[in-house]
C-alpha cells in the first residue's frame, strides 16, 4: 500500500445533486465532506495521464482496479474520521450513548423482525436539543469509544479542538463568478451572468490522505508521486505527494487486544459512506439478518442499526460508450453504526479488516466506499 497526501490549493468543490447551470440554479452547492469517488476519480485520471495519456479499454480497466482507501483528514500525522452516530451531545458537552434496546410491554415498531430499536441508554430527565458536536474524531478518540462497550468510561473535553483530537465541521467558502464571452474576452453586456460556487475550505494545518494499492506502471508512479492535479469541480488544483507514515492505517493495538478476547457483541462504524445492494442493509446479511463478515469466517447477526437518511450520489460519465448522466445511487452515510452479535467464529479476525471495505460489489470496494472501523458494545 502507498499513502498519498493531498494538499488543496483552493477550497475543494464537490457538488451535491441539486441542479446547477443555465436556466437552473445559479448556485453550485457543495457537500459537507468528499465522497471517496471524488478523490478516486481524480487519482485515476492523473495516473492515466502520467502513464500513457491515452484512455483505451485496457487502460480504463487497469485504472478501475486501482484500490483507494479514503479520503481522511490528516492533522499532525493523526488520522481523523467522521463522528460516530451512536453518541448524542447536549449544549453542556454531556453525552448520551445509543444502543439497541428491547421493547417493553405494549410497545411496538415497524422494524424488521428481530431488529431492536437503537435508543438512548440513559436519557436525560427533561427534553433537550442535541448539538452537532465535532464533525471529525481522531483515531485515538474513536479507538477509546470503540473499546468502551457502554460508554461509561469514556469522557469528552470541555472544548473540542485538535489539541483534544476533535475537528469541527469544515467551513464552506462561497465565491461569486461572472460569465465571460468567448468572443470578446469580457463580460457580454447583453448576456452578463453571475453564478456562485461553494467549496470546502480545508482547515489550516490539515490535509487529505488516502491509502492506495495497485500493480504495474501505476505503482511506479505512485511510489514517487509529486504532482499538481485538479481535485473536485472547477479544476481547482491540489498537490499530490507520496507520504508513507508507519501504521497510519493499521488497527490500533488497544483494539487488537480487545478483539483478541473474542467478544460476542461487535460494533461496526462506517468511516466512509457505503453502497449496499439492499439499501441500508449489507448484501452479506440474509433476510433473517445473519451472514458472514466479508473475507472472514465470522458469522454474525444484526441486532440494531443507527443510521441517518441516505445520501445520493450521481455524476457524469465520460467513458467511451457510457457518456451521460450516471444513475443515482443511495449511500449509507459515514458514521453509521451497525450492532452485531457473533454466532460463530472468532472476533479477532476483524483486526485484519480494520479500514477494509464491507460493500457488496468489488468496484465499490476499490473506489473506497464502506471502509469499516470495528469495536465492541454491550
Amino acid at each position: 500500500m502507498t499513502q498519498i497526501k493531498i494538499c488543496p490549493h483552493d477550497p475543494v468543490i464537490a457538488r451535491d445533486g441539486r441542479p446547477f447551470g443555465s436556466g437552473q440554479s445559479r448556485r453550485m452547492r457543495c457537500m459537507d465532506w468528499l465522497y471517496p469517488s471524488v478523490v478516486t476519480g481524480s487519482l485515476r485520471t492523473m495516473l492515466g495521464k502520467q502513464a500513457s495519456g491515452t484512455f483505451d479499454n485496457a487502460t480504463i480497466t487497469a485504472l478501475k482496479a486501482v484500490q483507494v482507501k479514503g479520503p481522511f483528514l490528516l492533522h499532525e500525522n493523526t488520522l481523523y474520521s467522521p463522528a460516530p452516530k451512536d453518541i448524542v451531545i447536549d449544549q453542556n458537552n454531556n453525552f448520551f450513548v445509543k444502543r439497541p434496546a428491547p421493547l417493553e410491554d405494549e410497545e411496538g415498531c415497524d422494524l424488521p423482525a428481530n431488529l431492536m430499536p437503537v435508543m438512548l441508554q440513559e436519557p436525560p430527565d427533561e427534553d433537550f436539543k442535541p448539538q452537532p458536536g465535532p464533525a471529525f474524531w481522531s483515531i485515538d478518540n474513536l479507538t477509546n469509544w470503540l473499546c468502551d462497550p457502554d460508554g461509561k468510561s469514556f469522557s469528552l473535553p470541555e472544548s473540542f479542538s485538535p489539541a483534544h483530537g476533535f475537528l469541527e465541521t469544515i467551513e464552506h467558502e462561497t465565491r461569486t463568478h461572472i460569465k465571460i464571452s468567448p468572443l470578446i474576452g469580457a463580460v457580454d453586456p447583453d448576456e452578463g451572468q453571475l453564478f456562485i460556487t461553494d467549496g470546502l475550505a480545508i482547515p489550516k494545518g490539515c490535509s487529505l490522505v488516502i491509502n492506495t494499492k495497485c500493480d504495474g506502471n501505476f505503482k511506479d508512479i505512485l511510489d514517487k508521486l509529486h504532482s499538481m492535479h485538479p481535485l473536485g469541480g472547477e479544476r481547482r488544483l491540489s498537490q499530490w505527494q507520496t507520504f508513507n507514515h508507519h501504521n497510519l492505517f493499521a488497527c490500533p493495538q488497544k483494539l487488537v487486544d480487545v478483539l483478541n478476547k473474542n467478544p460476542k457483541h461487535i460494533r461496526m462504524i462506517l468511516a466512509t459512506p457505503a453502497i449496499f445492494k439492499n439499501g441500508w442493509l449489507p448484501g452479506w446479511l440474509s433476510p433473517n439478518l445473519e451472514g458472514f463478515v466479508p473475507e472472514t469466517s465470522l458469522k454474525v447477526r444484526l441486532k440494531g442499526a443507527c443510521i441517518e437518511r441516505w445520501k445520493p450520489i450521481s455524476g457524469w460519465g465520460l467513458e467511451a460508450g457510457k457518456v451521460g448522466p450516471k444513475p443515482i445511487r443511495r449511500l449509507v452515510p459515514a458514521g453509521s453504526v451497525y450492532f452485531l452479535e457473533v454466532i460463530e467464529g472468532k472476533s479477532s479476525e476483524l483486526c485484519g479488516r480494520w479500514l477494509e471495505s464491507v460493500c457488496d460489489l468489488k468496484q465499490n470496494q476499490s473506489d473506497g466506499f464502506g471502509l469499516a472501523l470495528w469495536g465492541i458494545w454491550q
